[in-house]
């Protein structure tokens, strides 16, 4: 049985009384510091301004494999929650002796224990003086009642860390400096996987102020005073690169999420049958600010300085790497200029690493752009084969569906490392399965290698399954001139997901025709890790040009218990936002492995030029259900909300990422 976390591993009360909170999930913009601060304040009785966030450190708090999947709050949430009421009990009974009065006529307030009579009060700073609080944290512990007037939402402020951000004194990665610090820079193949075939230093060595040329196998790079002169260095190695062999046709992997019997009689019952094929192509995670990384090796220990989402992966990587004990080696997380998985595969930190063990000074390492776009890992491409099928009514008759693509995460090791089916399932296939009651149903996912490098990016594979299924969903709904919402309420059993689609309906005025000027509304949703979303956007079409604008979002989440509404509310307008920029512009191009699309002249993002003139989301959980996250789920039913709105504006169905002028007029014709 596991051991229970303990209190002084999770939370520490001060001398002076403010308190620390401990947690290995790390802050990159989703505003979790602020939800574990408010988490603790309102169980504590304690001023936001009082509580310390300590997030990533591996020296200072427990293990944790990483943070991703909008799980953070759901996962470190509750064990916060616990252990700031058993914290409270324990001052309780702290106070109780030192009052000479029962705990059950004591109170918390501002910080200290007071009688509920009033008049007489104690301190947490005091109570601690006899020693901190420990133990293990119960499994059940009695949580304060929540009254009206204390520790209100409305008196936090919306991110904790947001006055620093905007007034410039946040500390991102390349902010980072340390005594004696050099500058790294590392050769790159254009090709994923290739091999260094011969090298040469050439005049690497004479540029003024480098310090060091490291070649490693198949790691190339250089050290210096200055990132200029290492980067002349860099540009005098000769280095060939041998290229890797193409990727196998062959399946790594293939499994059926659902295959149950009876498919073909279903469809041969049914009275409308549609068959599609839609495609997502690799797309690039593209933060404003590329990869940084600072390491500082000494034989005492090793320091990382790094916009990691595993801190304590890249602690084992980095002690593989110098063939050291992980102990030996601490990894301090710092804000990253975007990470939406691309930070869960750790390549500046490792670099920097091997820089710093070679010149014997702290290096930072940056990339450029063209690194950034041109070799980081991205998201697969998605291509589905999808056939179902509507009962005369009006509900799914049948279902099949198969899904080919690329791993979405982080690969511990080679492709065949990872043979379990359950891990592609909730990573390369994640969303496959829908939200709906299908009748008999086939699922299958199809994974291939890539001839990129493919990673985490966020939802993984569930924007690109939801913009196959929801289209699908609107392309049944038009085959037996059915109206779209009314299609998939009658597909759903879940309250939860029935909610959030009529609440969404009402606050987008659902159910209006198209406008002569070419706009028109498009629904979807999904059910991500356990969190409701659906959305309805608007859309304006050109039909001469092609060119679409999205004109206004509306999104009904439900996220469960919400700790921090404007939270949810921000992380579900970015999300949205993300998406519309993948939707209707992003395409990460590559000719035999090799990246073609390497700066922002032909990798476009979205800008606030496209940006809705308003995204109005509504939170519409159960407080009574488990928090389940909102970093990505606001991201997930854009596309197909998107293509289902031109469709509804001028009859173009899109089934191909972007949703380009071009394949708008295509699908036109």
């Amino acid at each position: 049985m596991e051991e229970p976390a303990r209190l002084e591993s999770r939370l520490r009360v001060a001398a002076d009384g403010r308190v620390t909170v401990l947690s290995g999930k790390v802050e990159f913009g989703q505003g979790i510091r602020t939800a574990f601060a408010r988490i603790v304040a309102e169980a504590l009785d304690l001023p936001l301004d009082r509580i310390d966030v300590v997030l990533g450190d591996t020296a200072l708090v427990p293990f944790d494999l990483g943070t991703f999947g909008s799980n953070s709050v759901a996962q470190d949430g509750p064990l916060l929650r616990r252990a700031a009421a058993f914290a409270r009990e324990l001052l309780l009974a702290r106070a109780a002796k030192a009052l000479g009065t029962p705990a059950d006529r004591l109170d918390t307030s501002g910080g200290a224990v007071v009688t509920r009579e009033g008049g007489r009060s104690i301190g947490y700073a005091e109570l601690v003086r006899e020693g901190p609080l420990e133990g293990p944290i119960p499994a059940e512990v009695h949580a304060r009642p929540a009254r009206p007037g204390v520790a209100a939402p409305a008196a936090y402020p919306l991110r904790l860390e947001a006055r620093a951000i905007v007034t410039g004194r946040a500390r991102y990665v390349g902010d980072v400096r340390l005594p004696g610090m050099a500058r790294g820079r590392v050769l790159h193949p254009r090709q994923a996987g290739a091999h260094v075939g011969s090298f040469e230093a050439g005049a690497a060595g004479q540029v003024p102020g480098v310090l060091a040329v490291v070649h490693d196998g198949d790691f190339v790079g250089v050290v210096a005073e200055r990132d200029e002169q290492a980067l002349a260095a860099v540009q005098e190695l000769r280095v060939s690169w041998d290229a890797p062999p193409p990727p196998s046709d062959a399946p790594v992997i293939e499994f059926a999420l659902r295959d149950d019997p009876g498919q073909e009689e279903a469809f041969a019952r049914a009275l409308h049958v549609v068959e599609a094929t839609y495609a997502a192509p690799p797309i690039a995670n593209a933060p404003i600010g590329p990869s940084a990384a600072v390491a500082d090796v000494r034989p005492e220990g090793t320091t990382v300085f790094a916009g990691t989402q595993r801190p304590f992966g890249l602690r084992a990587e980095a002690a593989a790497i110098l063939g050291v004990p992980p102990e030996q080696v601490r990894v301090i997380p710092q804000l990253a200029s975007g990470s939406y998985g691309r930070n869960s595969v750790n390549d500046a930190a490792l670099e920097a690493v091997r820089l710093s063990r070679a010149a014997g000074r702290p290096v930072l390492v940056q990339w450029d752009r063209e690194d950034e776009l041109g070799i980081s890992p991205a998201r697969p491409a998605v291509y589905v084969e999808a056939r179902a099928a509507l009962a005369a009514d009006g509900r799914i008759a049948a279902w099949q569906y198969d899904e080919f693509t690329n791993l979405h995460t982080h690969n511990p090791g080679t492709y065949r490392a990872v043979v379990d089916e359950r891990y592609f399932g909730e990573t390369s296939g994640r969303n496959a399965l829908p939200p709906y009651e299908l009748g008999p149903a086939r699922v299958r996912v199809h994974v291939l290698e890539s001839p990129i490098r493919t990673a985490a990016f966020r939802s993984l594979a569930a924007a690109p399954n939801v913009f196959a299924i929801e289209s699908l969903m609107d392309e049944l709904a038009a085959r037996a001139a059915i109206d779209p919402l009314e299609l998939r309420l009658r597909a759903v059993s879940d309250p939860r997901m029935r909610r959030v689609f009529e609440a969404v309906a009402e606050r987008s005025g659902w159910g209006r025709a198209p406008r002569a000027d070419g706009r028109a509304l498009g629904i979807a949703g999904a059910v991500y890790h356990g969190t409701y979303v659906a959305e309805v956007v608007e859309v304006e079409v050109e039909r001469a040009s092609g060119r679409v604008r999205l004109a206004r979002v509306w999104c009904a989440i439900d996220p469960g218990r919400v700790v921090h509404p404007e939270g949810v509310r921000n992380q579900t307008e970015g999300g949205i936002q993300q998406a519309a920029s993948w939707t209707l512009l992003e395409e990460l191009r590559h000719r035999h492995g090799r990246v073609t699309t390497t700066g922002w002249d032909t990798y476009p993002i979205a800008t606030f030029r496209d940006a809705p003139a308003t995204i109005d989301v509504a939170i519409v959980g159960d407080g009574s259900a488990p928090s389940t996250g909102a970093g990505e789920p606001g991201s997930v039913p854009v596309a197909a909300a998107v293509a289902n709105a031109i469709a509804a504006a001028c009859g173009a169905r899109v089934r191909e990422l972007p949703l380009t002028p071009e394949r708008v007029r295509s699908a036109l014709r």
